[in-house]
């Protein structure tokens, strides 16, 4: 087989006129001169292909050369990342949280699945207040939903150390419901929901209608569509939860109203703070209220919460 005239330099393709006479006047028979040319032709093609064959081993051998480089540089950078990262969730603040949104989902997972069962509208998971039709000039202070654990609702209530029987529970931010019927588990004298969402306040009012009279041990539930600041107290004794529910601002003129409330008619209350604000800010909210005092749980249940429950809870009451 002839070497493919493609590999072989076209100077060397015709032989010219003048070297095939020198040739011939050698001696050589036109067969010779074939042959000659033949093999001269095999020999230039086969150098053709081992330079071409060197050519592309040399680009073979920089590709793996820079790709091996690029590997490494990506290593290295990967390598740098995840060791600021392992130094950044390393750090007590930040083992902290990532271990309470641990806890946040497994609470979400295990101990709220049971009654979230029960709800017409899911009440689990988070809604920006962006997504919302509010109607009130404080919609700047108030906070995203998301809604109480169970399990830190239950340790609430746990550390009332009075019957709930004769209470009124009034949950600022009710949202979908969640906490107004796990506070219908227990009995309570009636539950007041306030929300200023439309769309919460409507699942909130569906949840109620469709969950199992049967497990209600307190069947006078409401959820009313109405700013936090303009809730009527009650006349009655109080649990008051609010659950991450607006800023300071707001809080404060609550609080106030809460305080105004019982100076004209004294009787026991309890606020029950969960996600509260900055502690030293709550804790001057209520020293300047004069009338409410903590509530310090004992060592082995303040050491319960801290490794159970993902949410910080605080518990005031009235001095009478």
């Amino acid at each position: 087989m002839r070497p493919s005239q493609d590999l072989v330099p076209t100077s060397a393709k015709q032989p010219s006129s003048g070297l095939m006479s020198r040739l011939r006047h050698l001696g050589l028979k036109p067969g010779a001169i074939s042959l000659f040319f033949e093999r001269l032709l095999k020999k230039q093609s086969t150098r053709t292909l081992i330079k071409m064959g060197r050519t592309g081993i040399s680009k073979s051998r920089t590709g793996i050369s820079k790709a091996t480089e690029l590997t490494g540089q990506e290593l290295s950078t990967r390598a740098k990342q995840t060791a600021r990262s392992i130094k950044h969730h390393s750090k007590p603040e930040n083992l902290n949280k990532d271990y309470r949104k641990l806890l946040h989902l497994t609470q979400e997972m295990a101990y709220d699945r049971a009654i979230e069962k029960l709800f017409f509208v899911p009440a689990k998971g988070f809604v920006s207040l962006d997504d919302l039709t509010i109607d009130s000039p404080n919609r700047s202070f108030g906070h995203n939903y998301h809604p109480i654990h169970r399990l830190s609702f239950n340790w609430a209530m746990a550390q009332i150390p009075d019957p709930l029987v004769g209470f009124t529970f009034v949950d600022y931010g009710a949202g979908r419901g969640r906490a107004l019927l796990l506070a219908a588990l227990h009995p309570f004298r009636k539950i007041i929901g306030v929300e200023f969402a439309s769309e919460l306040h409507d699942d909130a009012n569906m949840n109620i209608a469709q969950f199992p009279r049967s497990l209600m041990k307190c069947r006078d539930v409401d959820c009313l569509l109405l700013d936090a600041v303009d809730f009527p107290i009650p006349d009655t004794k109080g649990i008051f939860l609010f659950n991450d529910s607006f800023d300071r601002e707001v809080l404060e003129t609550v609080l106030a109203r809460i305080t105004s409330s019982y100076r004209a008619n004294p009787r026991r209350m309890y606020l029950v703070f969960v996600r509260p604000l900055n502690a030293t800010v709550l804790d001057n909210l209520m020293e300047r209220t004069v009338i409410f005092e903590p509530i310090y749980h004992s060592q082995s249940e303040k050491m319960r919460m801290q490794i159970l429950s993902p949410d910080q809870v605080q518990i005031f009451r009235t001095l009478i």
